[in-house]
């Protein structure tokens, strides 16, 4: 996560300094190691710092796995999306019931992150997979994936399915992925959906 997540989840109501302590401070004793910093544009730019579990952090946690090198752009992503969800939960608009990331969808389908949640003006509840989409996973890719969300429905027992919502940046990406949903078979297409990470509140709730 970025030090701007950490600090509009945690320190909100406190001063732009506490969080700065409070990081470096787990940076020191190892529980937070820092990874680099997050590009502020698709041409670079150093941005806000980015952490990851230390050393301790993972042993305290009990987290496999080694410190990662690098910046990984997917989970600051997966993260910004989250941080939508929370922040339209603050406003009332939603209420986040359950969610996780990775969520097994059997029989070979991970999601990115599966979220359940209330929509109080709406009198209604509803789940969703988001899969996080950076551009970079080709045609052949994503049509792999929509099929194995495909089995999972014939599969499942449950008398509801959620909606699989990939999440974008750009128009472009969103346009792309339209295309591919729509020469799909007709009854994949409507499990589908592809949504701007800026229009993701408004389009869950059209759902």
């Amino acid at each position: 996560m970025a030090s701007t997540h950490i600090t509009e989840l945690l320190f909100a109501d406190v001063s732009h300094s506490v969080p700065d302590r409070v990081l470096g401070r787990l940076v020191r004793f190892s529980y937070l190691s820092r990874v680099g910093r997050r590009a502020t544009s698709a041409k670079g730019g150093a941005g806000a710092f980015v952490y990851q579990l230390g050393r301790a952090g993972r042993l305290l946690l009990d987290v496999e796995g080694r410190l990662s090198p690098n910046v990984n752009n997917h989970a600051l992503m997966m993260a910004d999306t989250y941080l939508e969800l929370r922040r339209a939960e603050k406003a009332g608009v939603l209420t986040v019931t359950d969610w996780e990331v990775e969520r097994r969808v059997p029989p070979s389908v991970r999601a990115d992150l599966y979220v359940s949640m209330d929509f109080p003006q709406q009198e209604r509840s509803s789940a969703f997979f988001l899969e996080i989409d950076l551009s970079t996973e080709q045609p052949a890719r994503i049509r792999e994936k929509v099929a194995g969300y495909w089995r999972a429905v014939e599969v499942s027992t449950a008398d509801y399915f959620p909606y699989v919502v990939f999440v974008v940046r750009h128009q472009l990406r969103k346009n792309e992925l339209a295309l591919i949903f729509r020469r799909l078979p007709e009854e994949q297409q409507e499990m589908m959906r592809v949504v701007l990470i800026g229009e993701l509140i408004p389009e869950l709730m059209r759902l």
